[in-house]
């Protein structure tokens, strides 16, 4: 057996043939280059990587400031993306004090460093609205110059996933199919039953894809009937819950859950999990999707996870039921928000008929 390589660098490894670098900070094992390919090569790779944690040098007050609002209030927000917003919003800002910080300031930078991304540019107005709140509740300065900031807002999604398109992508969550050796071959895909159950209770409750991965086993209600919900996006604003029934297609599917590997099926458990019995990250959600809507060959049509629960409200609409029950199913405080929400993807149908004019001396 040949000796080992080692590497003369800290944190570099090899591995099925090529040099890996773990990571400091995340400790995420990224790919440098093939053993094969040198040390030249090696280096310039792990110098990339390196310079992309690096940060660049600042002078003024606001960068730390941010760094502390962050370790502060990082536990009272549950995204995960929330501290990157720090380090987005502290490299933009690091030449300045915070006390010289004006609404033109945080305009331009939102502007032209979100250009073209108009949620973006609201998910760091809103940080940075907080931060600076904060700043003034600890009298480092008078008032919060987000709250001069208007931003454009982002076109509503009309995006509605047909019937057809919606029964293709989840049939193609359960297969794959590769060539090997000249050959076509399909094959199963582990999690396929799985993420196909998450699909079908996002459908059948109308929920966001988050309640559905954060639903525990003490969330269903067998002697009421019932799944409890309480959405996150309104547990810390209007606190609007819901309790949805168990339909028989709702309890056919908690039942397939329970037969895929034998869980337990109690107390705080997620009812949808991964092989090792844990929640579901978002992100892996979506790859999931995103990778069965290509195998169904509708990648070009970008449906999202988020579009399933439109399609609910939409065909719930469509069903017969009146806007009032799809309020209380969608957990929206009132009917407006719900009348939009289907009406962005309900066309409405003109009936006029007219005839070709002909010439009365015909």
């Amino acid at each position: 057996m040949p000796p080992r390589k080692k590497a003369k660098y800290p944190r570099v490894y090899p591995k099925h043939g090529a040099w890996y670098w773990s990571e400091p900070i995340s400790g995420r094992w990224i790919r440098l280059c093939a053993i094969e390919e040198g040390e030249t090569k090696l280096v310039e790779r792990l110098g990339a990587e390196r310079k992309k944690l690096e940060r660049p040098e600042g002078t003024g007050d606001m960068r730390p400031l941010i760094d502390q609002y962050v370790r502060e209030k990082r536990g009272e927000h549950k995204e995960k993306a929330w501290p990157k917003y720090g380090d987005y919003a502290g490299n933009g800002f690091r030449k300045v004090n915070v006390v010289d910080v004006k609404p033109t300031h945080i305009s331009n930078w939102l502007k032209v460093k979100y250009a073209g991304k108009l949620h973006m540019q609201r998910v760091m107005r809103a940080f940075l609205s907080g931060f600076f709140q904060w700043c003034v509740d600890n009298g480092r300065r008078d008032t919060n110059p987000c709250k001069e900031v208007k931003l454009k807002k982002p076109k509503a999604r009309q995006t509605y996933i047909t019937d057809e398109h919606f029964a293709a992508i989840r049939a193609a969550m359960l297969e794959v199919t590769y060539e090997r050796a000249g050959k076509d071959v399909t094959a199963e895909v582990p999690t396929g039953p799985m993420m196909q159950c998450i699909v079908d209770l996002c459908y059948l409750t109308a929920q966001r894809s988050t309640e559905i991965r954060n639903l525990r086993w003490s969330d269903i209600d067998r002697a009421a009937g019932v799944i409890h919900f309480v959405p996150s996006k309104t547990e810390d604003s209007s606190g609007v819950r819901v309790d949805f029934k168990i339909t028989p297609e709702i309890a056919a599917v908690l039942a397939r859950v329970q037969e895929i590997d034998g869980r337990p099926s109690i107390g705080d458990l997620p009812v949808v999990h991964t092989r090792r019995g844990k929640r579901y990250a978002a992100n892996t959600v979506l790859k999931a999707w995103k990778a069965a809507a290509e195998r169904a060959e509708l990648g070009h049509m970008k449906y999202t996870v988020k579009d399933i629960r439109a399609k609910a409200l939409t065909d719930g609409e469509r069903a017969g039921y009146d806007v009032k029950a799809l309020q209380i199913a969608a957990a929206h405080t009132d009917e407006k928000m719900t009348e939009t929400y289907i009406k962005q993807r309900s066309a409405p149908v003109a009936e006029i008929r007219l005839q070709l004019p002909v010439s009365k001396s015909a």
